[in-house]
């Protein structure tokens, strides 16, 4: 074992030399007495060569006494050190000691494991070498404050093991000064890992905690033990006025004894509850509340506490009820819609069987007159006009007689059939339409073309066509006075 790991005896001190003169004459005294009784000697009388062998075996026994517990002190000594040793490699804790220069001269077994590489490998190894990457700069710091002040300082930070794996420890560091001036530095390491993602775990527990829903827990007495901020805006309960009481002091009275036990038995059975609770406030109104209540168990499955949640759903509760009550309005609504459309399908249906009839009565009243017309026009003006024509020898009077029997035969041919404007365009398509527009106002073929965006040839082409869907097959009939005698 090195020696600086071992403080060295300072000079005696006037009291340890009065001390030690005093162990020697009472080592002398129990010498003497030891002689005494094995020489046995009786007599006062004693020569002085009897004197200087006596004298001499006090030496003698002195000497064995002293080697003695010489012997009995180098055995305490060597188990001193074992012990030391042992307490030293196999403590719970790292130690190592630092150069001057960082550089780490001793180190223990428990530290070796932390920092997951051989003791003999760390030896004159610098140990900023296993600082986290982002602590090395804050490690110097540090190291740099410890030597200006020269005291036992301490701090947490992240170590980076040989197999890259990184770990949180606490230092404990001490500058000793040696004799020669020289500055070693004596540290011990604690793997506080567990207790960092402990303290993480509970960070993370004490902000989930602070939700938006009321939260609180109970011993398995269901006694509060703890509520959050979300339990008192909910409630009305400040914390200290609700911890130590009953979760009952919730109970609105709006259920009975076998709803709650129904609650206790499913979380017996499941460890957990869901549902629907009415709770009350401390001003003692009465709200909806959407509750969760948990069991918490320990290692042996035993329950040790419960943890409740709840929302005020009080907004959700009147929301559904306006759904409600509009969805009952939309229902008798919709029946009286129904109840409507029914009573003026009916009604139609009677409408349209009175339409059909004065449609039907008057097609065949419309027929009827005009097989009359057509008949009066076959059997009297017909045969009166064959007669005048046969009767006339004047061209002109012949001509316009052929005019006049030529129109009174189209008129028995088309009669009853439809003559509007309207009702000659369904037979053409639009640019016809357009064209047949232009020439019944008199615009020429060439102006059509013009105002088109059309050759004359085009615009030629689709006058045929009109005249042919028109019926005006002679070349006799004029197109454009076809058009002015339709009414719109």
């Amino acid at each position: 074992m090195s020696d600086n790991l071992i403080n060295k005896p300072d000079h005696k001190s006037l009291e340890g030399r009065n001390r030690a003169a005093f162990e020697r004459r009472n080592l002398r005294h129990e010498a003497e007495l030891l002689l005494s009784k094995q020489s046995k000697l009786a007599t006062t009388d004693t020569l002085p060569a009897d004197e200087l062998l006596q004298e001499l075996q006090v030496h003698q026994i002195e000497l064995e006494m002293q080697n003695e517990e010489l012997r009995r002190a180098h055995i305490a000594l060597e188990e001193s050190r074992d012990r030391y040793l042992d307490l030293f490699e196999f403590a719970p804790v790292g130690y190592l000691t630092l150069s001057s220069s960082g550089l780490i001269t001793e180190v223990n077994f428990s530290a070796a494991e932390l920092l997951g590489c051989e003791r003999k490998k760390l030896l004159q190894r610098p140990f900023s070498r296993y600082i986290a990457p982002e602590w090395v700069n804050q490690f110097h710091l540090y190291m740099a404050r410890l030597s200006c002040q020269n005291d036992k300082k301490n701090c947490d930070m992240q170590i980076k093991r040989e197999n890259g794996e990184l770990r949180f420890i606490h230092l404990d560091t001490l500058p000793v000064k040696a004799e020669d001036g020289t500055v070693t530095v004596r540290i011990t390491l604690i793997d506080i890992t567990e207790r960092k993602q402990a303290e993480e775990e509970l960070r993370i527990a004490a902000k989930a905690f602070e939700v938006q829903e009321a939260m609180m827990v109970t011993d398995t007495h269901n006694t509060i033990i703890r509520v959050n901020k979300a339990f008192t805006r909910i409630t009305g309960y400040q914390a200290e006025e609700a911890t130590g009481k009953p979760s009952s002091i919730l109970k609105s009275g709006q259920h009975d004894n076998a709803f709650y036990q129904a609650i206790f038995e499913a979380i017996d059975r499941n460890q957990y509850w869901q549902g629907e609770i009415w709770n009350r406030r401390k001003n003692g109104e009465l709200f909806p509340s959407l509750m969760n209540i948990t069991a918490v168990t320990d290692t042996e499955g035993q329950v040790t506490h419960y943890v409740g949640s709840f929302l005020d759903i009080t907004v959700q509760k009147q929301a559904e009820k306006v759904l409600l009550d509009a969805r009952k309005h939309l229902g008798k609504q919709v029946e009286k819609t129904v109840a409507d459309l029914t009573l003026a399908k009916v009604e139609a249906e009677e409408v349209n069987t009175a339409l059909r009839v004065m449609i039907k009565l008057r097609e065949t009243e419309s027929s009827d007159a005009k097989n009359l017309l057509i008949l009066e026009l076959k059997q009297e003006v017909m045969p009166f006009l064959q007669k005048l024509k046969g009767a006339s020898r004047e061209p002109k009077q012949v001509r316009l007689l052929n005019a006049l029997d030529s129109n009174l035969q189209r008129l028995i041919t088309s009669y009853g059939s439809a003559s509007s404007l309207s009702s000659v365009y369904k037979a053409l398509t639009p640019k016809e339409i357009q064209v047949a527009s232009m020439v019944r106002e008199g615009a020429s073929t060439k102006a059509i073309a013009a105002t088109l965006s059309l050759s004359p040839e085009t615009i030629s082409i689709h006058r045929k066509n009109i005249r042919s869907k028109l019926g005006l097959s002679s070349k006799s009939d004029n197109l454009r006075s076809y058009l002015i005698t339709l009414h719109n």
